[in-house]
């Protein structure tokens, strides 16, 4: 009995395992492709940013997919994503694992130019 009670607290306490609610936040030309500033989605425990960016092109429609997704689903280089307030280039990028139950994710359009 003892193994078991173990087991179920390893399994409880899996971050991988529940479901992840993403509240997506869409700012300047992305809010215009996608037609919302805010989008919710509920993945699966594990997600990772490219899943979520495979879920908002369903969801967001083709406009959104031919400018802030590339061929393969991902984000394209100009957006720029930012994870519970930390940009997905400082953690693992589109591998990144969505955790904590509850996470907010921004996306802005980063331009050059002068």
């Amino acid at each position: 009995m003892a193994i078991r009670s173990e087991e179920k607290v390893q399994r409880n306490e899996n971050p991988l395992q529940g479901i992840v609610t993403v509240k997506v936040i869409l700012m300047g030309e992305l809010k215009r492709w996608a037609g919302e500033r805010e989008v919710e989605i509920a993945l699966p425990g594990g997600a990772t940013i490219q899943m979520l960016a495979e879920k908002l092109g369903v969801m967001c429609g083709q406009t959104f997919v031919q400018n802030a997704l590339t061929k393969k689903g991902a984000f394209q280089p100009h957006v720029a994503v930012f994870i519970d307030g930390v940009h997905m280039g400082e953690l693992d990028s589109a591998q990144t694992v969505l955790r904590g139950g509850k996470v907010e994710l921004m996306l802005l359009p980063s331009y050059e130019g002068g």
